[in-house]
């Protein structure tokens, strides 16, 4: 603040603010509380203005103001050009890995994860949605699963979404042949280990492993219930009567483990092969009438909307395409909706993963990917050893946990070009 006092006829200006008052003070040699009542000292030189009757204070408004260094960036600015930046960098790295238009698969794979309060790691959800896809975000498996994050309708609808979904007669029964088969396959599996290994100790191994199979029979069952808007139910009444023999099965399993002969087992396993086998087939029949069938409609919808060759659609823009087909046929092709869908699968199955018992050298990153892949009806049959090879979901489980330490290697500036910190 500015104060005036008229001295000798003057008006002088003095600094009222104790922060400069007091040096000013000390500097001339004079207590601050009598500088109001002398007239200047003969050599000293003070600074004065003409006596004027406005408002001293007016002047302050004349002096110019200092203009913002256009050089220096806002907070903003530098943490936008970090993300920009990490970005790029994941993004050429993908694309070394043969990923289709991997900047667009980062950007919808990070706007996905700043939805959620604490998401997986972007790396590992870029890992999975690599494995998955590659990028190609239209693609259909044999399994139904669609989309860049491969979502079956059963997973689709488990994580809450309520888009558009296709689904046939086609994919209801092969889901339904898909989980209720597996308790034969383990009938089997068992009976074989007998026929095969007639050695002390085998029954009792084999004994273990029916208790693993009992306790695993009903796994995914429930899960077929979120099919119900689009089954009847015939559908469920024939779910509850494969359940009610595989329990059946599984009983006379443990009668021949306790009671039967060689022979008696081998023709039980001879049977229940057979009723395995048979419900493998109208499994993979389903299945792959519904992929041809949602394929064909897929690419359909697309040369109606664009007037070209599908593949065309799907090479120059999938993403814009993939938008509108999840608009208006299923939302599984929407690259938006199906980055949210990884990430709150992929947190649903860490937790999983969490809760298993873990085989000796496996990680929970690794059991994850797996139960991603896989499915836990097959991961945990694995570790029961129900099922002693799961060739794809073996690879997976290793190549996911690759692929994100590359990339984090990149992100952490161990790889090419210089660090670029994991903004969250």
């Amino acid at each position: 603040m500015l104060r005036s006092r008229f001295v000798n006829g003057w008006k002088v200006v003095l600094v009222a603010a104790s922060a400069i008052a007091t040096p000013i003070a000390v500097q001339f040699g004079i207590e601050a509380t009598a500088l109001s009542s002398l007239a200047p000292p003969k050599h000293t030189k003070i600074a004065v203005l003409p006596r004027i009757d406005s408002d001293p204070f007016a002047l302050l408004e004349e002096l110019p103001t200092a203009p913002p260094s256009a050089t220096l960036p806002t907070l903003v600015e530098s943490g936008n050009a970090k993300v920009e930046a990490r970005v790029k960098a994941l993004a050429a790295e993908l694309g070394r890995m043969w990923t289709r238009d991997p900047e667009l698969l980062v950007r919808a794979i990070e706007n996905a994860a700043k939805s959620v309060l604490s998401p997986p790691p972007d790396t590992l959800l870029l890992a999975i949605a690599h494995a998955e896809t590659n990028g190609h975000i239209l693609d259909v498996s044999e399994a139904g699963a669609v989309g860049l994050s491969q979502a079956t309708p059963i997973a689709y609808r488990e994580e809450g979404f309520t888009g558009a979904l296709y689904v046939t007669d086609d994919y209801l029964i092969g889901a339904r042949a898909y989980i209720m088969k597996k308790p034969l396959g383990d009938a089997d599996t068992i009976a074989s280990l007998v026929i095969e290994k007639s050695r002390p100790g085998t029954r009792e191994r084999a004994r273990k492993l029916l208790a693993s199979a009992k306790r695993l029979r009903r796994v995914g069952v429930d899960d077929l219930q979120l099919l119900r808007p689009y089954a009847t139910d015939t559908f469920f009444q024939r779910i509850e009567a494969a359940d009610r023999h595989n329990a059946a099965v599984l009983r006379d399993l443990q009668h021949l483990l306790d009671n039967g002969d060689m022979d008696e087992i081998k023709r039980f396993r001879d049977r229940i092969r057979d009723d395995y086998r048979a419900m493998k087939r109208l499994q993979v029949e389903a299945w792959s009438e519904y992929q041809r069938d949602l394929i064909e409609e897929r690419d359909r919808r697309l040369e109606s909307r664009y007037k070209m060759n599908a593949s065309v659609v799907k090479s120059a823009d999938a993403y814009e395409a993939g938008d509108w087909l999840g608009e208006t046929f299923d939302e599984r092709f929407s690259p938006k909706a199906m980055a949210r869908f990884l990430v709150v699968h992929l947190e649903r199955k860490t937790n999983e993963a969490r809760k298993l018992k873990r085989p000796r050298g496996r990680t929970v990153e690794q059991l994850t990917a797996g139960l991603y892949n896989g499915g836990s009806h097959n991961v945990q049959r694995m570790i029961a050893g129900l099922i002693t090879r799961l060739p794809e979901t073996e690879k997976y489980m290793r190549k996911v946990p690759a692929t994100r330490s590359r990339l984090d290697a990149i992100v952490a500036g161990s790889g090419s070009g210089n660090a670029i910190r994991t903004l969250r």
